[in-house]
């Protein structure tokens, strides 16, 4: 990437994120009554909430360009403005920060450890990842291409999807709005890792944050937030994929966070934040849809039987929270409709019988996407279902499930202020661990041998994050010798969850980043210590600003020097013919045991047209079938280059390579799992 370009989508990026920062600034305003720890979680929720509208509601209008961002946020700043400071600043009553019981010191170093190893497990991991390029089936074959094509049309409304046979289309955004963020100043995705490992940092801050509001010792607290930063699929997931669950996790934390507070405080505000961070967690993941619906319905629930204020309130603080957490996922849910005639696609909408959205059969889903719950009685296929969980969550299940049954005893038999909440808790975590079972694709894999189950635990980690933190309150709730126990169970999953999640490779990769570290923490202390020097502030800012700038170009080279190229022979041949400028066709099906070819086709700064020959049916992109039809797509499309895929199972005669060769494709790159061609000749 030229310098110029460089340097002109880091001014675009720094300005959009003041204007943000600014915005957010004036919202929280309001927020003096919260703690510093509070407050910060309630600046993430309202900071990420303002960073994707300012990019949302131009792709609602077709009108998104770096230039429209830019005015969205300085929209977003003036109607900040006009938010009016909260008069009552005193903060509330029994302050969350008084735990229940000091940390012992054998408390502490355990937590230091777990902490401190899971830190450095994932820092070493990202200083390993920093300057390759993404990976993963997800990212490259549908969350970046869509954010690629957001760039290209400058509107959402458009269903987009590479491969057939699939709704990948039809997703909720948010988390792929958060990726645009990224992308759009530099048309590049080399900084697409920055918001997500932010969120993975975040989900942490925000369960210490649950278990410190259930009164959890600090200690113990910090367990449960490096257990569910070291969970083996959260690892997975954020760093080397950038998948955008870590926002999905923070956000449904956080929205646990202030619906707790709201119990001891009774301020609307806490329901205002939470019903924006449930918002943003159910427009993440459709597994966040239904994890929202689950908390919200046990929560109303609860506040009902426990008659404490009004019926009328009730419903209405239940309303609010309910509007909040459909507004978040509700622009997604107006375009299925509009493009898909379903709002939740391609799932059939038919309670008692009576069909209100139609859906075709999910043909993928019918012959892979088994539940766990499918294959109850079949002890076999449990057992191998059992170990892609562990592989994919380590133990925590273990010590979760234990922590629940002793929590849910503790509360019903004690009769202190917070346990209510815990008990409320409990049964928020157990019904989501029930609905993992039931959800589609938790048993991903041909019938019977779900051997594609363990990416899928992600499903599961909303209920470990309530769990995690519950463990944690359960440990001071227990005598010394049990109470140390839990905390070294926590401990132990931390380890050997970090271990394996962020793939710790050798002795060098873990003092590089322990010194690092180290370095970080020092820094901040001693800055800490000079805050009040001004101009020590603003040279150390001036001094870390050039460091970034420096870093970024560097990831920046490393990343976009030989991009995607060496992986795969035909995607290097696509690379070469086809840098920029060109219209590219993707056809048949290829294995996902590769590098997908569907991001690459982009190009490096997003300048070819990607496009799968198919047709939609009935709501799903389908191949064609005939010759006859693949070869009139061909004749009309305008391709340059075509990607044709060779079978799941490589190398397979799929149809789409005849049919492409007998009209006169001549293949220019092969490899076992792709076939690149370029258009025939012109006729003389």
């Amino acid at each position: 990437m030229p310098m110029q370009d460089f340097l002109a989508g880091v001014l675009l990026f720094a300005l959009m994120l003041a204007l943000v920062a600014a915005a957010t600034a004036l919202l929280v305003r309001r927020l003096r009554h919260l703690d510093r720890l509070e407050l910060a979680l309630a600046g993430v929720v309202v900071g990420t909430g303002v960073l994707i509208a300012v990019h949302l509601v131009p792709l609602m209008l077709g009108i998104l360009t770096r230039g429209t961002v830019l005015a969205a946020a300085l929209l977003a700043v003036g109607l900040a403005a006009l938010v009016a400071p909260a008069g009552d600043d005193a903060p509330d009553p029994s302050p969350a920060d008084r735990p229940i019981a000091p940390s012992s010191q054998a408390s502490w170093a355990l937590a230091a450890l777990a902490a401190g190893f899971a830190a450095v497990a994932a820092l070493a991991d990202l200083g390993r990842w920093a300057g390759d390029e993404l990976v993963g089936v997800d990212p490259l074959t549908f969350h970046l291409p869509n954010v690629a094509r957001w760039i290209q049309n400058g509107s959402m409304w458009h269903i987009d999807q590479f491969v057939p046979l699939l709704a990948h289309g039809n997703y909720p955004n948010n988390g792929d709005v958060v990726l645009l963020s990224t992308v759009m100043p530099w048309h590049n995705d080399f900084l697409v890792r920055l918001p997500i490992t932010f969120f993975l940092v975040t989900m942490a801050v925000a369960v210490f944050a649950v278990a410190r509001e259930l009164r959890a010792s600090h200690a113990a607290s910090v367990l449960a937030a490096a257990a569910a930063i070291s969970l083996p699929v959260v690892g997975i997931a954020t760093i080397p994929r950038a998948l955008p669950d870590s926002l999905m996790w923070t956000t449904f934390a956080c929205g646990i966070l202030f619906l707790l507070r709201h119990a001891r405080s009774d301020r609307r505000s806490d329901l205002v934040l939470a019903g924006v961070a449930l918002g943003i967690a159910a427009g993440t993941k459709w597994y966040g849809v239904s994890s929202v619906a689950v908390v919200g319905v046990i929560w109303l629930g609860a506040r009902l039987l426990a008659r404490r204020t009004t019926t009328a309130a009730i419903l209405r603080d239940g309303v609010l929270v309910g509007a909040l957490s459909l507004l978040g996922m509700l622009p997604w849910l107006v375009r299925n409709l509009l493009l898909s005639d379903n709002p939740v696609f391609p799932l059939k909408v038919s309670p008692f019988g009576l069909t209100i959205f139609d859906a075709p059969p999910d043909v993928i889903r019918d012959q892979a996407g088994f539940t766990i719950a499918d294959y109850a009685g079949e002890p076999d296929v449990l057992r191998q279902l059992a170990g892609e969980i562990v592989e994919g969550l380590g133990v925590a299940p273990i010590l979760c499930g234990l922590a629940l049954v002793l929590a849910i005893v503790l509360a019903r038999t004690r009769g202190r202020a917070a346990e209510p909440r815990v008990l409320l808790l409990a049964v928020s975590a157990v019904a989501l661990g029930l609905l993992y079972t039931v959800t589609p694709a938790t048993a991903l894999g041909l019938r019977g041998d779900p051997s594609l189950a363990h990416g899928n635990t992600r499903y599961a980690v909303p209920a470990l994050l309530i769990a995690l933190a519950i463990a944690a309150w359960l440990a001071g709730r227990l005598p010394r010798p049990a109470r140390l126990a839990v905390e070294a169970l926590l401990a132990a999953t931390a380890l050997s969850g970090a271990y394996r999640g962020y793939a710790v490779g050798g002795l060098r990769d873990l003092v590089l980043a322990a010194a690092g570290l180290a370095a970080l923490g020092a820094a901040g202390w001693v800055l800490w210590r000079l805050r009040a020097r001004r101009t020590v502030l603003a040279v150390a800012a001036g001094a870390a600003l050039l460091v970034g700038l420096a870093a970024a170009h560097r990831i920046e080279g490393a990343i976009n020097d030989g991009r995607y190229r060496g992986i795969d022979r035909a995607v290097d041949t696509l690379l070469r013919i086809a840098p920029e400028g060109r219209r590219i066709g993707l056809a048949s099906d290829w294995s996902v045991g590769g590098l997908s070819p569907v991001w690459p086709a982009f190009g490096t700064r997003i300048r070819n047209e990607v496009e799968y020959l198919g047709e939609f049916v009935d709501g799903f992109l389908t191949p064609y079938r005939s010759e006859a039809h693949f070869q009139e797509a061909l004749r009309h499309g305008g391709f340059d280059v075509l990607v044709i895929g060779r079978g799941f199972y490589p190398p397979e005669n799929t149809p789409e390579q005849r049919w492409a060769m007998s009209a006169g494709w001549r293949t220019v790159g092969l490899s076992p799992r792709l076939r690149v061609l370029v258009a025939p000749a012109a006729p003389r």
